[in-house]
């Protein structure tokens, strides 16, 4: 866990997050869509014991920010700071008893920041870069309560990887990256818990999960090569 300083906002995760957000965002993307795609893209941030509660407030920030705050997202930071687990993990991980009580101070502050609607929408800023995604694959399973996605990002024209999410309405994360540019891929649902995903031969994945898990729903993921 990269920090540097006791607020919310200094440290490596949150600023990953919330850059990210925004980078997708001041293209023009929906909040919805810059959320789903930080939650996939950072996801071992969101699961991870250090950077977790970082990265929550990054997103908890970057929404109230657009006027898009979750009620799931602000919950779960709500949480994490009425429960003290943020404290605990800055005294688990060493911290002063100084730092933890200005951290307490800055932890409370931005709660109730956000626990108050912002008055203005955050202005979009010109995109540094061109960024763009190609739909690959949107496919919602028959339950109705995930869908799962498989898009290729681009930046400046340059293509960047793809990616494939499985998203429920208020989480989920990435399930497999590659970098092979117009690499056909398709998918299809033998059940709500059953998904298989067709690719051509001779992809190398960086990430290939065989299953999906939120809140007790659970995807079986299988693989075929045509």
């Amino acid at each position: 866990m990269g920090v540097w300083g006791v607020n919310v906002e200094d440290s490596d995760s949150f600023a990953d997050v919330y850059d990210g957000f925004f980078d997708i965002y001041n293209n023009g993307a929906s909040p919805k869509y810059a959320s789903s795609e930080v939650k996939g893209s950072f996801s071992e941030y969101f699961e991870d014991h250090e950077d977790s509660n970082n990265s929550w407030f990054a997103l908890a920030q970057a929404q109230w920010e657009t006027k898009s705050l979750e009620q799931s997202v602000y919950e779960k930071v709500r949480s994490i700071i009425t429960s003290g687990s943020d404290l605990k993990l800055w005294e688990e991980l060493g911290a002063s008893k100084d730092d933890i009580k200005n951290r307490k101070i800055a932890l409370d502050s931005f709660l109730e920041e956000i626990s108050t609607e912002r008055k203005t929408k955050k202005r979009r800023k010109k995109p540094k870069h061109d960024f763009r995604v190609n739909k690959l694959v949107e496919l919602v399973a028959p339950d109705n309560q995930k869908v799962f996605t498989v898009t290729e990002e681009f930046s400046d024209g340059k293509y960047i990887h793809t990616s494939a999410l499985m998203m429920w309405g208020s989480g989920g994360g990435s399930v497999f990256y590659f970098s092979k540019e117009g690499t056909q891929v398709s998918a299809e649902w033998q059940d709500s818990q059953k998904l298989v995903i067709t690719t051509e031969k001779g992809i190398e994945f960086s990430k290939k999960d065989d299953s999906a898990f939120f809140c007790g729903d659970q995807v079986e993921v299988t693989y075929l090569c045509e």
